[in-house]
């Protein structure tokens, strides 16, 4: 009797055996979404040296583990990057929320938002021993902005929830880049800046810059979203299984990044070759989440068609353009819990 009793549980620690000798048939058997690809994929994914997005950078690492190549393709501009994955230049990038509905404004519907990035990373900045307590208080102040960013478009939200006429302020378009709205602020020539990270810690942590204590990420329009993850139509269409894997990678990697912040915040500094207390500071009011709000990107496609950006409102066809079977697989949610209400 004894010997028939221990004979069943032989059996379990030899298939137990097995399978640690063979990690990745076991895996592949547990999670069918995280099995290798049979045949390699190559992907060219735009990136830009965002704080927010430099998690990105380890995308490529995660999805070799499934076949996947990535080849990283360098923009200045979230358009460039918008323009590129809608020709089919790149297949995959990240770029902001409002980026999809101004390319269905011009036509395009080659661009499917497949995962949200979180939401922060834009800011306020105003010279050290300034502030600006609450929206009233702009009324007679310089504000720069860059027309069409989504700092830009954060800020003219807010300034409409809270009573105020846009076309009323002081407004000073800056052209370029985040540098030349500190240099502004700097040479007085604006009390105010609607910006984004790293260029509002530049500005704290050299001391000459102050975050006001009025806050534009928390408008009802947009709120804090910084970025959608984005693949094109036609990639997608035709490779299925390997979209459904990046979102997995890119799944894990937010965790990652989540988890360990002093990584995260490295791997940005090594990357814009900024000081780590510089990209630390960049990164520490973000929050970096997967949703993806779709009635917040309906709002925001209305507001841009509403003030002028785009010629036509596309707020009623946007919800074609974003996809949740993916990042529905990949963290086990459904798309309500995933924003798709929201």
């Amino acid at each position: 009797m004894a010997t028939q009793a221990r004979s069943p549980i032989r059996r379990i620690s030899l298939l137990f055996v097995l399978m640690a000798a063979v990690p990745g048939v076991a895996l592949a058997q547990a999670d069918p979404l995280r099995a290798r690809l049979p045949a390699a994929v190559t992907v060219k994914q735009g990136m830009l040296n965002v704080p927010a997005l430099s998690p990105l950078w380890l995308l490529p690492e995660y999805a070799a583990k499934y076949n996947i190549q990535i080849e990283t393709v360098m923009f200045q501009r979230f358009a460039d990057a918008r323009t590129a994955l809608a020709s089919g230049d790149i297949q995959l990038t990240a770029f902001g929320p409002q980026d999809i509905s101004l390319a269905l404004g011009q036509g395009a519907k080659s661009l499917v938002g497949i995962a949200g990035v979180g939401s922060g990373n834009d800011c306020l900045i105003v010279r050290k021993g300034e502030d600006m307590k609450d929206w009233k208080s702009l009324a007679d102040k310089k504000i720069g902005v860059g027309a069409g960013s989504i700092s830009w478009l954060k800020f003219a939200a807010s300034v409409q929830e809270n009573g105020l006429e846009y076309n009323k302020l002081k407004i000073v378009n800056i052209v370029g880049g985040g540098g030349n709205y500190l240099k502004a602020l700097q040479g007085k020539e604006i009390d105010m800046a609607a910006v984004w990270h790293p260029f509002c810690a530049q500005a704290i942590v050299d001391g000459y810059g102050a975050y006001p204590t009025i806050d534009h990420n928390k408008s009802k329009t947009v709120g804090g979203l910084i970025s959608v993850l984005a693949v094109n139509r036609g990639f997608m269409e035709k490779n299925r299984d390997a979209v459904q894997r990046l979102v997995v990678a890119y799944v894990d990697v937010l965790e990652t990044a989540r988890k360990d912040p002093k990584r995260w915040a490295g791997i940005y500094a090594e990357k814009a070759g900024l000081p780590e207390n510089v990209a630390a500071e960049s990164i520490r009011t973000t929050q970096l989440d997967a949703t993806l709000p779709l009635e917040s990107i309906k709002r925001i496609s209305k507001f841009l068609s509403d003030n002028g950006v785009i010629t036509r409102d596309v707020s009623g066809e946007v919800a074609q353009s974003y996809n949740y079977e993916f990042l529905s697989k990949a963290t086990g949610k459904t798309p309500a819990q995933l924003g798709l209400n929201q």
